[in-house]
């Protein structure tokens, strides 16, 4: 069974990005986080977007 929420340290080690890397991505409209009462999670889903999106990708020559 994989995790569909990550709490944020779990995040961070998923994405390799830092904390405040995750949050000033949220802050900019490129991340969504999910509230569970006090509780901030991010769905896995919307993390591999943002990386997705993040990340250069190029063909070899």
């Amino acid at each position: 069974m994989t995790k569909r929420f990550f709490k944020i340290s779990e995040a961070v080690d998923y994405s390799g990005h830092s904390r405040s890397v995750l949050y000033e991505a949220h802050k900019r409209g490129e991340l969504i986080f999910t509230k569970f009462g006090a509780a901030t999670r991010i769905e896995k889903d919307d993390l591999d977007a943002f990386l997705d999106a993040a990340g250069v990708k190029f063909a070899a020559a």
